[in-house]
């Protein structure tokens, strides 16, 4: 939007130059994208964001500046006293109040249609606006000064004598001002006379009832029209007009009438003519609803010292209704031009705005904890918490694959699109597998050997109830991983993920939900025979896992195992154990010490790990963590190695307690598993 910084000043007297008042401005949120002289004028162009619709005229920016700089503003004339009759030269119905409901209208005779004066047109060049004749420039430079879009109508050309705002037929053509002829959608808002649409609403007037130099009677009309109304009749036709532009973003409501005594005072100035009548059709006024406001919420908000009186003149300065309620708190009303303001966050981003974003502290807020909050531990924060520490990334697919990946594990997608974007994206997938092997291949491509990734979201499954071939939509929870596994001792060096690393992580999950699970054995078809299981619980399939059938492998070129797992959501949870049991987190410090025994080849090393268990309440936990055979170890011998972790709850263990816990340790292996302490 362009405006000559003169005329900014005729409605708000400060003695600040163009650079000072564009930097002003910029940083209360208005940003003055350039400066250039326009005829002789100094032109602020400035972009307005979308929720300040109250700034795209003269008087909107000049409330800002006028506030920026604490200086008045100023209405720079008196508009014509006009006073609205029931009666009217010509009649007006409102059909549609909900899209409209406001509507003024003024009809002035004997006017003279001509070129503008030059000071006008002058003007409107200024702002970008070509002139037409005298009339239509008046709508624009009213428009432009307080943000109000006017139409005229050539009174004469109106048949019947009479305006209906109402809502178009099927089938009706406008031909617009712009000479092209419009094809209306019922859902659009139109002006009509007696015969069909003159106007579409808050868009653009028809070339049937337009102003020219054979008028003489013309009806001005000022209104409010629904943004939700004409924006998408705007964006259909693929109009942008200076109107529909304001219409849009939310003019005043308020203001209509005054913008209308605005436009026919300059209508009489410059083209004659005498008033005959107007009226002001206002359906429902709205009373604005108060906002509980306390002013110490700025800098609880913000941080620093905020004065009271400041933020009760920046507020009071911006066209905000301030009154005082108990203890200290304010009831604040939104100016009617500020339809964006509604909560009293939005009161505290004003005052910011205006008396300088530089003035908030750069340290954190004081953060208050609300009673009763902490850590979400619904069951898909946990799932997610527990893979993502396993060293699994999460990933998020389209919803939509193509026949080609959803056939990779040899099922056919549930349903194609019927206007896909293109065939990668045309059915919905029944599986997450298809989609995590795909991402995985890719990784593989680029060198990454190791990738562990998983996805808990819909997929839509063929539907049991035969819904029409509807598919049903069922939350899945499917994972893969490759490659070398994640290593939890120094000790046991590079390895490769086998069946085992899954079902550990399978275990995991279902710990979560209070299940132990059975894994029986599994028959589907995409995975390998002898290295898969199916999951149950309470006779209920949970899911499946396993290694990939080697068929599946050579298709997506994987060289190495891939081992996935896929379960049913709904079944996990309807599943669930909800009764849990909770230890304490330990208060002292544990204490742990690895044991190297040589045993012969057939002893079991879980025999020798529950053994050390029960050796002493403060063994907390005893885990093999090597196993080694080799030309130091006699033959039919191996070596295990197990960590020991021991702890007691009341206190710290000594470290002659730790050495005599060791000592019956050994003593015990010996006598009962024949072994020999590995040095």
């Amino acid at each position: 939007m362009k405006l000559p910084l003169t005329w900014l000043k005729e409605w708000v007297a400060v003695k600040g130059g163009a650079d000072e008042i564009a930097h002003k401005l910029t940083f209360a949120g208005l940003e003055v994208e350039g400066i250039a002289s326009v005829e002789g004028e100094t032109v602020l162009e400035v972009n307005v964001t979308p929720n300040r619709g109250d700034c795209l005229s003269v008087r909107g920016l000049a409330r800002e500046i006028a506030v920026l700089y604490g200086a008045p503003l100023k209405t720079p004339w008196k508009a014509a006293a006009l006073k609205p009759s029931p009666k009217s030269a010509v009649g007006v119905t409102i059909s549609r109040p909900k899209s409209c409901p406001r509507y003024a209208l003024a009809v002035i005779d004997e006017v003279r249609v001509g070129p503008s004066p030059a000071w006008l047109v002058r003007r409107l060049a200024q702002t970008g606006v070509r002139s037409v004749n005298n009339v239509v420039d008046v709508t624009n430079y009213v428009l432009m000064e307080l943000g109000q879009p006017l139409h005229a109508f050539d009174r004469s050309k109106l048949r019947g004598g009479k305006i209906v705002v109402r809502g178009a037929k099927a089938g009706e053509v406008l031909k617009t001002l712009d000479g092209i002829d419009r094809k209306l959608d019922t859902g659009d808002l139109v002006i009509a006379d007696a015969d069909g649409p003159v106007a579409l609403a808050g868009v653009m007037g028809g070339a049937g009832s337009e102003v020219d130099s054979g008028t003489s009677s013309i009806a001005l009309e000022s209104a409010f029209f629904d943004p939700a109304v004409v924006r998408p009749a705007a964006r259909r036709l693929g109009i942008q007009s200076e109107s529909s532009y304001r219409f849009e973003r939310g003019v005043d409501p308020e203001g209509i009438f005054q913008a209308l005594g605005r436009a026919v005072s300059l209508i009489l100035e410059i083209a004659g003519g005498k008033t005959v009548s107007a009226v002001d059709l206002y359906r429902e006024k709205k009373k604005p609803s108060a906002i509980r406001f306390h002013p110490s919420e700025v800098a609880d908000t913000l941080g620093g010292v905020w004065k009271e009186s400041e933020v009760r003149s920046t507020l009071q300065g911006l066209g905000f209704s301030v009154k005082a309620g108990a203890k200290g708190e304010w009831r604040v009303t939104a100016a009617s031009h500020r339809h964006d303001v509604s909560r009293s966050v939005d009161l505290v981003e004003e005052v910011a705005r205006v008396r300088g974003l530089e003035r908030v502290e750069e340290k954190f807020p004081v953060l208050r904890a609300a009673p009763g909050g902490g850590k979400d531990f619904s069951p898909e924060r946990r799932v997610r918490t527990l893979l993502e520490h396993s060293g699994f990334w999460e990933t998020v697919h389209y919803s939509f694959t193509s026949p080609e990946t959803s056939a990779l594990l040899g099922e056919a997608p549930t349903a194609a699109l019927a206007n896909p974007l293109g065939c990668e994206n045309s059915v919905l997938r029944a599986s997450l597998l298809p989609s995590l092997l795909t991402t995985a291949a890719y990784h593989v491509r680029h060198q990454m050997e190791t990738f562990r990734a998983f996805e808990l979201r819909t997929a839509f499954l063929p539907s049991d109830s035969g819904d029409s071939g509807r598919p049903e939509e069922r939350r899945r929870l499917a994972g893969v991983l490759m490659g070398g596994r994640l290593l939890s001792h120094w000790s046991e060096g590079v390895r490769e993920t086998d069946f085992y690393d899954l079902k550990g992580i399978v275990e995991r999950i279902l710990g979560l939900f209070g299940l132990s699970g059975a894994f029986e054995k599994g028959s589907a078809p995409f995975l390998h025979p002898g290295q898969q299981a199916r999951v149950t619980a309470g006779g209920r399939t949970l899911g499946v896992l396993g290694e990939l059938h080697p068929d599946v492998l050579g298709r997506l070129d994987f060289k190495k195992p891939v081992f996935v797992f896929d379960f049913d959501w709904r079944s996990l949870l309807e599943a669930e154990r909800t009764e849990r049991r909770y230890r304490d987190f330990p208060r002292t410090p544990v204490v742990e010490r690895d044991l190297a025994v040589v045993v012969g080849e057939g002893t079991e090393a879980g025999a020798l790990a529950d053994f050390i268990r029960r050796q002493d309440v403060v063994i907390a936990d005893a885990r093999v963590f090597d196993l080694y055979r080799g030309g130091q170890i006699a033959a039919g011998k191996k070596s295990l190695a197990f960590s020991i972790r021991m702890s007691r709850a009341d206190r710290t263990l000594t470290e002659g307690e730790v050495n005599e816990v060791i000592a019956r340790i050994v003593e015990g292996l010996k006598g009962d598993f024949h072994a020999e302490i590995r040095q």
